[in-house]
């Protein structure tokens, strides 16, 4: 009979594993019912309403928010996107302009060097055209594939919208059918893992909420210092960089400095190197309290979670590594691991 549990178990593990990239509207809303459920509970307490009206007040005061943040932001990018764009042939005038005029010095240095060293950097210009070339292409494919995308991306929109309230409507009698699966003697300690993974959940989100508006801010006020123009489109890209895998504000912040001294703004480009120390330098402080805050585990681990994550995993590991701390104390908690040294 055990042995028949778990084949069930690792049948169920496989097909959840497998239709994950297939179900993101339907897992997004689930997180997002969970993150809403504290509210719904509070106007069930205390208006002493029945769950289906305070679910409906909760989805309409969530829509209500997401639609005019949404509106905020498009419009905003919009105006901004489109008078940026404008600005690109002027700023690619002036760079095959200064090329042009220093073209007549480069070639001079570059007879004068010996056979070595040109071929050396002979290597590193066909790289550089190369990954420029190969970037070019990249970029061109993905503005196609994400205007290509809008009419799914409506149609995921919609799906998540009727999930997240047929979800919230129900979640009490989902995580009841869940309890059922397991006896009754192992229902309490499941249930107390569930609750504290999911409280963990909606921590971790709260987290990146929080450590992405304090960097959208932070590199608003610089960029406004510095008197970039299209100051929140730019902070705004810049967030989004920094919560893509791999990538970071460095990625962004850091050729745009470089282009700067080489078209000869030396102020803007300090000034865009000392907003990435900042930033680099103030998420890395406050990163792990507001992660060991938000997800019940100490500052301490979350910073050892943190750095063994991304030394073993690279940028994945920033997830994975808290995620396994916050799984171990929730079975430990349970009860379900038991470690004690006996001499």
């Amino acid at each position: 009979m055990r042995l028949k549990n778990v084949i069930i178990i690792i049948v169920l593990l496989a097909a959840a594993i497998f239709l994950i990239p297939y179900s993101i509207p339907l897992i997004l809303a689930l997180v997002t019912a969970l993150v809403l459920e504290p509210a719904i509970k509070l106007f069930i307490n205390h208006f002493k309403i029945k769950r289906l009206l305070s679910v409906t007040i909760v989805f309409i005061l969530f829509l209500a928010g997401f639609g005019i943040f949404t509106y905020w932001l498009t419009t905003t990018l919009v105006v901004q996107t489109i008078d940026f764009l404008t600005m690109v042939p002027k700023y690619a005038v002036k760079v095959f302009s200064l090329i042009e005029n220093d073209l007549y010095k480069v070639e001079r240095l570059y007879a004068s060097l010996p056979p070595e060293a040109l071929s050396t950097v002979q290597n590193a210009l066909d790289g550089f055209k190369d990954y420029a070339g190969s970037f070019a292409t990249k970029l061109t494919n993905g503005i196609i594939a994400v205007a290509a995308a809008i009419p799914q991306l409506l149609l995921y929109l919609i799906i998540y919208l009727v999930a997240l309230f047929l979800i919230s409507l129900d979640l009490p009698r989902l995580f009841a059918n869940f309890l059922n699966l397991f006896t009754t003697s192992a229902r309490e300690k499941v249930e107390l893992v569930f609750t504290q993974l999911s409280r963990a959940t909606v921590g971790f989100i709260r987290a990146q909420l929080i450590l992405s508006f304090i960097t959208y801010v932070l590199a608003l006020i610089g960029l406004l210092i510095l008197d970039v123009k299209y100051a929140v489109l730019i902070a705004l890209f810049i967030i989004l960089v920094d919560i893509l895998p791999i990538l970071g504000t460095g990625s962004f912040i850091v050729p745009w400095a470089i282009y700067n001294f080489i078209v000869g703004d030396d102020f803007l480009a300090i000034g865009l190197i000392i907003m990435f120390v900042v930033l680099t330098v103030i998420r890395r402080i406050i990163e792990p309290k507001i992660l060991g805050s938000s997800l019940g585990i100490s500052a301490l681990a979350a910073l050892i979670s943190l750095y063994l994550g991304f030394q073993l995993l690279g940028f994945i590991g920033l997830i994975v590594g808290p995620a396994l701390v916050i799984i171990y104390e929730a079975l430990r908690s349970a009860g379900f691991i038991k470690i004690k040294i006996d001499f």
